[in-house]
This record gives C-alpha cells, sequence and structure tokens, in this order.
C-alpha cells in the first residue's frame, strides 16, 4: 500500500499518521482490528508525534479486508491506491471504504 494515512490518535502503530504495522486487518465493518492502544494513551501519542520520527516507506503494509461490500475488496485484498483510517465514534475505521 503506497498511500496508507492513519489518523488514530491512540495507536502503537501511528508514527506521524503512518501505520508501522505490516499487515492491516479490517473486519466486515471496515474497523481496523490492528489497532493497539499505546501504553501512555493520547500523551504517547503526542510524544511520538513531537519526535522527528522517518518511517520507512509503508508500501510493504498489506491491507487485508473483510468488508465484501466495498469495491476496492479483492479477494481479502485492498486494492485501492490510498487508504485513509481515522477514529469513529466508537472505533477506529477506513474512511476510504466505498460500498458497491
Amino acid at each position: 500500500m503506497e498511500k496508507l494515512e492513519c489518523f488514530c490518535a491512540d495507536c502503537e502503530h501511528n508514527h506521524a499518521c503512518r501505520c508501522g504495522a505490516g499487515i492491516v486487518n479490517m473486519d466486515k465493518a471496515g474497523v481496523c482490528r490492528t489497532r493497539q492502544r499505546r501504553g501512555l494513551g493520547m500523551l504517547g501519542q503526542k510524544f511520538e508525534a513531537a519526535q522527528d520520527f522517518a518511517l520507512v516507506s509503508d508500501s510493504h503494509t498489506l491491507v487485508q479486508c473483510d468488508c465484501t461490500d466495498c469495491l476496492y475488496n479483492k479477494g481479502r485484498l485492498c486494492c485501492s491506491a490510498a487508504v485513509t483510517v481515522r477514529d469513529k465514534m466508537l472505533r477506529t475505521k477506513c474512511t476510504t471504504k466505498k460500498e458497491g
């Protein structure tokens, strides 16, 4: 995945809005199941953002998707050129999801 943006406010894998997980898993509702809470919570995320963090390209991140009604789901893999993940009211979800 070339353009995977994460705007989760409390995730161990979020490094300057880039996902450091090798595999990201979305469930049937588009909820990110890879998300892991930081030890220091949102405060830890603020410390991470304050650092000059250079993450290796996220082109090696694989996005597995169980959302069968999404147009970008091809054989349980996301084929979108860009994916955005954001915090919603109760869960962190894929906002790129496009129902077909």
